[in-house]
């Protein structure tokens, strides 16, 4: 995996991103090649939309989970995930979402209180 610093025209400053490794030879067929991760993603994204990774923000914290990238950076809180029924932390991610860090699903903040 290489990190590098790209432009983030979400947050209009550089950002540090990973370039994952690409799949396995062996890998099934619907397992994807190598991708774009934001290591700052979190509450300070503004849209729905990452321009770096053209994903969600929750879908950037999912692949730093699947890549076993690190979650330090993220802002979290504690809850029950109701999709892996563990009392996780979650990281925010966002407008008003939150993403276990288990097993990635998200789901609204208002849904933890």
């Amino acid at each position: 995996m290489n990190v590098t610093a790209t432009y983030c025209s979400g947050c209009d400053r550089e950002v540090a991103v990973v370039v994952t490794d690409g799949a396995r030879p062996d890998a099934q067929a619907n397992v994807t090649g190598e991708e774009l991760a934001c290591l700052e993603v979190g509450i300070g994204c503004t849209g729905s939309l990452c321009p770096i990774g053209c994903a969600e923000p929750s879908a950037m914290v999912h692949r730093l989970i699947r890549h076993g990238l690190p979650t330090d950076q993220l802002t979290r809180v504690t809850g029950a995930c109701d999709a892996c029924g563990l009392e996780s932390e979650f990281a925010l991610v966002g407008e008003n979402r939150a993403s276990c860090l288990v097993c990635g699903t998200t789901r609204p903040w208002a849904a933890m209180l």
